[in-house]
């Protein structure tokens, strides 16, 4: 089972989140009356934009082609013949063994989302006679109810492509999918189909397996590539639980998300849906655990092993280097303000920020509750000029493990 211990990790996330509380307005001694109102330098994304209906699927079997033998290959293309074909008899594998099944048919799973009628407990029968294997896939559906389910499954992913924004990069595209399966599935261990992602999108419950792999569907089905990743985490290491997330591929390069853990349903902050978008290798190694190859998988806990993991290292893409000025002296605070006031006027409900790698979390962040938020604000409904106005109390959100604080925006 792929489960990801959804409620330790919302305690773990609530300890690491520190709501420095209501913070008082400061005496405002005019800094701000007749400075010109700040540009923000927000970093741009040079991905081109493409029009929805220009966007075509990704077809490659990544997987497949990572494969080492022809025949875990071989194997792979009559799994797949017979799973698409919902044909359950039995066939023969010459110049095939145990090891080769077992490759290609969790090849084909990670290459193959929308299959979601392989039966995750007793996936095949088999048994070898001298350089062959006889198999039989065990499927959980089949006739006219598979066909059904198929059928919702394919109108839940249209009424997601539906949705996407009409003029995207594969980033805006990853961010609307990101989005949308936070806001159409909830994290449930009991709903049916809960590790696929048919549970995801049409039950609207899954674990990580499940966001997974739905995240991974509907990357595809818009042009963008994607793969997923078998591991632990930090959360569940002590547990017979694997995790499961997704690589993701954005201009040639390679990144992790783990769209589960962006959708916290306890969250102080809307910035915390997308803490673990596009990571690098060493990012997400932080609180994930990443699965070795098949040869290592006796040292997995439980059988989790990857054929292919993409190397990412590239950080132009990171949501939060991309999205959250950094602050490292809080007398600099032209891209503090500019921040501020784009957020109120896309009318946002936070806005987020950086602590610069050297600067002391605590010392930083209380210093800036108790010295400069209220003056921020009030700077901001300055040139805001009441379109809109903000609230000028405000809470302000601290996560010290990530360095990032939010100030929650209110409008008034």
């Amino acid at each position: 089972m792929r489960i990801n211990n959804k409620v330790l990790l919302a305690a773990v996330m609530l300890a690491l989140t520190a709501v420095t509380g209501i913070f008082a307005f400061c005496a405002f001694q005019g800094k701000y009356m007749f400075a010109e109102e700040p540009v923000l330098n927000q970093k741009q994304v040079t991905l081109q934009k493409v029009p929805l209906a220009e966007r075509q699927r990704v077809e490659t079997e990544l997987l497949r082609d990572k494969l080492p033998l022809d025949s875990q290959r071989r194997a792979y293309d009559v799994i797949k013949q017979h799973t698409m074909e919902a044909d359950g008899a039995r066939f023969r594998l010459a110049d095939t063994d145990r090891d080769d099944i077992y490759m290609a048919l969790a090849a084909f799973r990670g290459d193959h989302p929308e299959v979601f009628w392989i039966d995750l407990g007793t996936s095949y029968s088999y048994y070898e006679e001298e350089a062959a294997v006889n198999m039989q896939l065990h499927f959980t559906e089949s006739g006219d109810a598979l066909q059904k389910d198929r059928k919702a499954l394919e109108a839940a992913v249209k009424k997601a492509i539906a949705e996407a924004p009409k003029e995207a990069n594969d980033y805006d595209i990853e961010l609307f999918l990101n989005d949308y399966i936070a806001k159409h599935c909830a994290y449930d261990t009991e709903s049916e189909h809960r590790h696929s992602a048919y549970g995801a999108l049409v039950n609207g419950g899954a674990v990580c397996d499940g966001y997974s792999k739905a995240f991974q569907l509907l990357c595809k089905r818009l042009g963008v590539e994607c793969t997923v990743v078998e591991g632990t985490s930090e959360f569940n290491k002590d547990e017979d639980n694997g995790h499961m997330w997704n690589c993701v591929r954005l201009g040639g390069e390679w990144y992790h998300t783990d769209v589960t853990w962006n959708d916290s349903p306890n969250a102080a902050c809307e910035v915390e849906r997308y803490f673990y978008l596009n990571l690098t290798a060493g990012e997400i190694a932080r609180d994930h655990v990443i699965s070795g190859g098949y040869e290592d998988r006796s040292d997995n806990r439980g059988n989790y092993f990857n054929i292919f993991v993409p190397d990412c290292t590239c950080e132009d893409l990171n949501f939060l280097r991309l999205n959250c000025a950094v602050i490292d002296d809080p007398e600099q605070d032209g891209q503090i303000l500019a921040s501020l006031i784009d957020a109120s006027r896309r009318g946002q409900t936070y806005c987020a920020f950086l602590i610069g790698d050297e600067a002391p979390f605590y010392t930083l962040t209380k210093k800036i509750a108790d010295e400069y938020a209220g003056a921020w604000l009030h700077g901001t409904n300055r040139f805001l000029d009441g379109k809109p106005t903000i609230a000028e109390n405000g809470s302000m959100v601290t996560y010290e493990d990530k360095r990032v604080i939010a100030f929650l925006i209110t409008y008034v």
